[in-house]
C-alpha cells in the first residue's frame, strides 16, 4: 500500500473519531468525592484506575490523528491556526499526559496505601509539589487559550462548517469557568466540546476521502467544501 497524504489524513481521522467515546465515557466514569477528583477518597475508589486508562487512551489517539487533521485545515487557518495548533499540542502533552500518567499509575496506588496517601495533595491538585502545579496551571490556561483561537480560526476559515469552530471555542471558553466539579457533568463539560469539535472534522476528512478516494486534497482556503480529486 502506498502511503499518501490523503491516507494520512484518513488515519487521523478514524484516530480522533475513536478518540471521542474513550475520552467521553474516562470523563464520565471519573470519580468525584464531596466536589474534589484529585483527592484521596476520589483516587482511592473501586472503579480506579478505569477511567483514567480510559482517558489516557482516547488523548494519545486523539493526539496521534490532531496532526492530520491541522493539515487537512492549515491552508484556510493561516498562522493564526499554527499557533493555535502548536500551543493546543504542547499544552495538551504537559497537562493531559502528565497529569493522567501520574494520576493513574502513582495517585491511584499511593492513595490505597495508608503509608503513602499523605503525598496526595489536600487541595485537588494531585500533588503538592509546587513546580507541578505550577506546570498544570499554566499549560491548563494555554490549553485553554488555544481551544478558543483554534475555535476563532476555524470560523474565519470556513474549512470546515462553522459551527465546528464555535464548539471548539465555546469548548476554551468553559473549561475557564469556575465550575464545580460534580460526578458525571464535569466529564461532560471537559469532553463534549472538544471531542465533538474534533471528531466532527474527522468525520469531514472521513467524508472527503470516502467521496473522492485516496486522491482527495484539503479544502481550499475560505470554503467549506468537498475537495475534488487531483488529476
Amino acid at each position: 500500500m502506498t502511503v499518501t497524504p490523503a491516507l494520512l489524513y484518513r488515519l487521523g481521522a478514524v484516530s480522533v473519531v475513536a478518540a471521542f467515546p474513550l475520552n467521553l465515557a474516562g470523563g464520565l466514569l471519573h470519580p468525584v468525592v464531596d466536589g474534589a477528583a484529585h483527592s484521596v477518597p476520589a483516587l482511592s475508589a473501586p472503579i480506579n484506575p478505569l477511567p483514567h486508562v480510559l482517558l489516557l487512551s482516547g488523548t494519545l489517539l486523539l493526539m496521534l490523528g490532531v496532526p492530520a487533521l491541522y493539515a487537512w485545515v492549515a491552508a484556510g487557518t493561516g498562522m493564526l491556526g499554527l499557533v493555535a495548533y502548536v500551543t493546543y499540542f504542547l499544552s495538551s502533552v504537559l497537562v493531559a499526559f502528565s497529569h493522567l500518567v501520574i494520576e493513574a499509575f502513582v495517585s491511584v496506588p499511593f492513595s490505597r496505601d495508608p503509608a503513602t496517601a499523605g503525598v496526595i495533595s489536600g487541595s485537588d491538585t494531585l500533588l503538592d509539589y509546587e513546580p507541578y502545579v505550577l506546570l498544570q496551571t499554566v499549560s491548563g490556561l494555554v490549553f485553554m487559550g488555544s481551544m478558543i483561537l483554534f475555535g476563532i480560526a476555524l470560523i474565519r476559515s470556513r474549512a470546515v462548517p462553522v459551527w465546528i469552530g464555535a464548539l471548539m471555542a465555546a469548548g476554551g471558553v468553559v473549561l475557564l469557568l469556575p465550575i464545580p466539579a460534580m460526578p458525571g457533568v464535569t466529564g461532560l463539560v471537559v469532553e463534549i466540546p472538544r471531542g465533538c469539535a474534533f471528531a466532527a472534522i474527522g468525520l469531514c476528512v472521513l467524508s472527503a476521502t470516502r467521496r473522492n478516494g485516496l486522491n482527495a486534497t484539503p479544502p481550499t482556503p475560505g470554503r467549506a467544501v468537498v475537495p475534488t480529486p487531483s488529476r
